[in-house]
């Protein structure tokens, strides 16, 4: 779900985007292309992640850990971010870890979604040695999906996204590995949890492939929600929105709240008590900004990147 002025979305564990764009209006009852190449490439072939087979469904997935962090469980580094149980990545299927540290622009546009004033272009990318084309085009298809969803940012009336391949967009949504989206010039890893985040100086939005094939503990084995959380969360940082608490226990979590970690302001606290209180609250993992909003028609799902 830190601002380095890398604004780093989810691992901006005490600070808040950089505002590259006019924030929009946050939405109603709520309480992350300066540069086309990255700044570091790392060298040699992919490499690939085994771990257990494909998750269980929904209805067989164990309840999601408990909102109640254990403060003595840190990591070899004394981080307490090894207390949080539901900020661990899921079990399922394989992805490749590392990319080659480039990306690609995956071909196609899209007509202007929503009519609000603030207009904003996006691009979509994939790093370089992640996935075939037929996937690349996929994530594509799926992210605008998601974009032009009534739920999402447009759902506000105030926000239009139009997705162009060609030229300086607003933003970059890039498709990135686990690894290469740990690199300090990129979101960083000072928070150790897996994440994905915003990063203002480059204005990308870097989507962290082992969440987009694994999800997180909080939408238990809802995946395709879980995709539609992360892209909304990370362009919201990419609108100038910041991070929020939950605003009541069993109320839908603010898309902006960081439910790739937890839906505890307890467990999110310990890592943003600035931001975050100590309350006791827990919210129901919700992916989009304007849930009440008519839903759109389901899309087919799409392929993950996992190796093979």
């Amino acid at each position: 779900m830190l601002v380095v002025v890398t604004v780093v979305v989810i691992f901006q564990a005490t600070s808040t985007p950089v505002d590259t764009a006019q924030p929009v209006a946050p939405p109603a009852g709520s309480a992350s292309t300066a540069t086309s190449t990255p700044a570091r490439v790392a060298a040699g072939t992919p490499e690939t992640v085994e771990e257990p087979a494909q998750q269980a469904p929904p209805d067989q997935v164990a309840a999601v850990p408990g909102a109640v962090p254990d403060l003595t469980i840190r990591d070899a580094d004394g981080h307490l971010a090894a207390s949080i149980a539901a900020a661990a990545l899921p079990a399922g299927p394989e992805f490749v870890a590392a990319g080659a540290g480039t990306w690609h622009v995956v071909p196609g546009t899209a007509p202007t979604h929503g009519t609000g004033e603030q207009a904003h272009t996006y691009s979509i990318e994939i790093e370089d040695g992640l996935q075939s084309a037929d996937q690349d085009a996929a994530f594509a298809s799926a992210v605008d999906a998601i974009l032009a969803d009534p739920r999402s940012w447009i759902g506000g009336g105030q926000v239009s996204l139009t997705r162009i391949d060609t030229g300086d967009p607003d933003f970059r949504i890039s498709l990135t590995s686990q690894l290469t989206v740990r690199e300090p010039d990129q979101c960083g890893w000072e928070v150790p949890l897996e994440a994905s985040c915003f990063n203002g100086y480059a204005d990308r939005v870097f989507i962290n492939d082992a969440r987009w094939v694994r999800g997180a503990m909080s939408f238990n084995g809802d995946i395709e929600s879980y995709r539609s959380y992360a892209v909304n969360h990370e362009v919201g940082h990419a609108l100038g929105m910041r991070h929020e608490p939950c605003p009541g226990t069993g109320q839908p979590a603010p898309v902006m709240m960081q439910q790739s970690w937890s839906t505890s302001d307890d467990d999110l606290s310990l890592l943003d008590p600035q931001t975050i209180p100590r309350d006791g609250n827990v919210c129901v993992a919700n992916p989009y900004p304007f849930p009440g909003a008519q839903a759109a028609a389901p899309v087919s799902p799409a392929p993950t990147a996992a190796a093979g």
